[in-house]
């Protein structure tokens, strides 16, 4: 017996239906991704702060390179390294650490022993502990010297790097960070470490240009950075906040998301969306977070 048209449009629409229900279900499974992040080849110029919990990472690629800006604590099963080769990055153009503190430096030595790195920028401070001690060590046997960033600018693909310190670093190794600007284009983006309100103060009353559409706010969301002064002169645009879920510090605290609620209703925290990536044309920002994926 020969289908009718009828019949024929009711199979077709079951199959459709199956279909559309079969990829639903591995959609929601995770099995199929719509909105796969974007692979360092073929996404342009972007900036990704790597969720590494309570700690800060961040990747900037532009025109096959790369700078990595500090690494995150030390993690047995390298977490960072294992994101950075699946872009299908194997060079660093240019390492920067913005203080010696473990949660910023803790995987530093083994990201030196795994990735050929061109240049280590640390500022001149005195380091704490094991971690300091084997990045020392992973630099001496990779010939790096440890460069202090002071003042530093250079160019990593189609990104312009400058670099911010006080002109005189107190004890506290918080304050001591390095400030990384980034721009591309018409976009910028502020990378401040742990920078308190205390540099904030003293890069402000150096004259330090510090606008940018993207702060990655200082010291991971604590009430003691991202004064009201220091907001002004970013007049940012997006904020990412890198912090690990029910952390020992509370971070972000209220404060300081009151604060940057002023200047932007686009706050996004590492604890939340997990790793965040900006996507950059040179005007435009696009953005993708690990969760929404």
């Amino acid at each position: 017996m020969i289908p009718s048209r009828k019949r024929k449009a009711r199979i077709t629409l079951a199959v459709l239906a199956a279909a559309v229900l079969v990829l639903s279900l591995l959609t929601a499974f995770g099995a199929i991704d719509f909105r796969k992040r974007p692979q360092a080849a073929d996404a342009g110029t972007s900036v990704r702060f790597i969720d590494v919990g309570q700690g800060d990472c961040t990747l900037a690629f532009s025109e096959g390179h790369a700078l990595l800006i500090d690494t995150g604590e030390y993690d047995d099963r390298d977490k960072v390294i294992s994101y950075i080769k699946s872009l299908g990055i194997t060079r660093l153009d240019c390492l920067i650490l913005t203080h010696p503190h473990s949660d910023h430096i803790g995987e530093a030595a083994d990201i030196i022993e795994a990735f050929e790195v061109d240049r280590l920028l640390i500022p001149n401070t005195d380091g704490e502990g094991y971690p300091y001690d084997r990045l020392k060590e992973a630099a001496s046997e990779k010939g790096l010297a440890l460069e202090d960033p002071r003042g530093a600018g250079f160019d990593v693909g189609g990104l312009t790097v400058t670099v911010f310190l006080p002109e005189e670093l107190p004890e506290d190794l918080n304050d001591c960070s390095a400030v990384v600007r980034l721009t591309h284009g018409e976009n910028g983006f502020l990378v401040t470490g742990d920078c308190g309100i205390k540099e904030e103060k003293q890069l402000l009353a150096q004259g330090a240009e510090l606008s940018a559409d993207v702060l990655k706010a200082g010291h991971h969301g604590s009430s003691g950075a991202c004064s009201e002064p220091f907001l002004e002169a970013v007049k940012p645009r997006f904020a990412v906040i890198s912090c690990g879920a029910a952390n020992d510090y509370g971070h972000p605290h209220e404060q300081t998301l009151m604060r940057l609620k002023a200047f932007t209703d686009k706050i996004y925290t590492t604890r939340d969306s997990g790793t965040v990536t900006f996507v950059s044309d040179g005007k435009e920002l696009t953005v993708y977070t690990e969760k929404d994926q």
